[in-house]
């Protein structure tokens, strides 16, 4: 059997970790990358056939990463991010991230069945928002939650 090229994202083979703690109980990483503070322009004076230049803004804004995340018995999701073991609400967070010295990062590593990896650093994260809607009904069998993650830059790896 020949082995796979395309990559897989569950079964183990994406990991995702805040502060180099594994995210036990992510369901799900949703990924917006940073984009352009400005759309691109095109200059072209009013004697030209064809543009001239396109000029770029050369800046882009944060990127937000969104985790879907299964609730645990013994407390909110984000319980389980290390340094938030003591937040009761989304103030406690934001106060708690301030005390967290050089900043948050986050890593995605995508494993291949070789045994070979590359990983995604993301820097300058901050937990922005917290959506602990929930609805209840017989039928329900977990509860997952999302938080959003503002990031300012991200770099691969290996």
């Amino acid at each position: 059997m020949v082995a796979s090229r395309v990559r897989v994202g569950g079964s183990g083979f994406t990991v995702f970790s805040w502060r180099n703690n594994t995210i036990g109980w992510l369901q799900s990483v949703s990924d917006t990358a940073p984009r352009t503070v400005a759309p691109a322009k095109v200059i072209q004076p009013l004697d030209s056939t064809t543009p001239v230049e396109i000029v770029t803004a050369k800046a882009v804004g944060a990127g937000t990463l969104v985790l879907e995340v299964v609730e645990l018995w013994n407390g909110p999701v984000w319980q389980e991010l290390l340094g938030l073991d003591k937040a009761k609400n989304i103030l406690d967070i934001f106060a708690a991230q301030l005390q967290i010295l050089n900043g948050i990062t986050c890593t995605k590593v995508i494993k291949t069945p070789d045994g070979n990896w590359r990983t995604k650093t993301y820097s300058g994260c901050m937990i922005t928002d917290v959506d602990e809607s929930e609805t209840v009904q017989i039928s329900t069998m977990e509860f997952p939650k999302k938080i959003t993650i503002q990031y300012t830059t991200a770099t691969w790896d290996k």
